[in-house]
């Protein structure tokens, strides 16, 4: 009898714990679908502000617009004087240096303004070869361009007018940043079967990172291809995956 009547409460017991669990309480509902509902709008809109463009990564090669102009002596000859230290600026018709020739004395001028740059080490009295560049003279108004390697499987993706994002290597402080835009891409394969791209640096952009700019250095491109937010990217993807 005794265990009638405990089976009977174990079973009365279960069944008011079922009633419980079975019916949730009118304000989770409430509360609980407000809530999800409430989050889901704040990922959207997070999602749809957030930039995250379509890139390609490559590299680029950096060029001069204006070559570094040479200086040299037609024969052999010695150094005698040199009248301008190395990285000096300079004006157009400014005594460089006096060589001694088999014919005498000569002085160089310079061409044009800029600054002075040594083309090496170079001494007083140092015995020069016949056209053996002594300086070099960086003009003034010197202009940069970009020489941009397109791989095979992204050329349909790069068009002229796209923003490139340029990191120089072993900056200062690592954090050196170009903007540059794409001029055109060839038309022709390179023996490698890629393409190459000239990209235009605008200065204004960045002017810390065009100074440091030099002929013939490599650093990191970033080509945008398409602009576009994290929501775009998401449903792009998923769009994807379902096809």
């Amino acid at each position: 009898m005794a265990k009638e009547l405990i089976n009977q409460g174990e079973s009365v017991h279960t069944e008011q714990m079922q009633d419980i669990i079975g019916t949730p309480p009118v304000w989770l509902y409430r509360w609980g679908i407000s809530l999800v509902l409430a989050i889901g709008v704040i990922c959207v809109f997070i999602s749809s502000t957030v930039s995250y463009p379509e890139a390609i990564q490559t590299q680029i090669k950096i060029h001069s617009v204006n070559s570094p102009y040479g200086l040299s002596i037609k024969d052999s000859a010695t150094l005698i004087k040199i009248l301008v230290q190395n990285n000096s600026s300079i004006k157009k018709d400014d005594y460089l240096a006096v060589f001694e020739t088999s014919t005498g004395k000569k002085s160089i001028k310079s061409p044009i303004n800029g600054k002075l740059i040594y083309a090496g080490v170079i001494h007083e009295n140092e015995q020069l070869h016949p056209n053996q560049n002594v300086f070099f003279i960086v003009g003034e108004n010197r202009g940069f361009y970009g020489e941009m390697i397109v791989r095979q499987n992204d050329i349909y993706k790069v068009k002229s007018g796209q923003t490139v994002l340029v990191k120089l290597r072993n900056s200062v402080d690592d954090q050196r940043t170009l903007d540059g835009v794409i001029r055109y891409v060839t038309n022709d394969q390179l023996k490698t079967g890629e393409y190459v791209a000239e990209v235009d640096f605008y200065n204004h952009n960045n002017e810390s990172g065009y100074l440091l700019l030099r002929n013939g250095m490599l650093a990191d491109a970033e080509i945008i291809t398409a602009k576009a937010t994290l929501f775009h990217r998401l449903i792009k993807s998923l769009t994807i995956g379902l096809k």
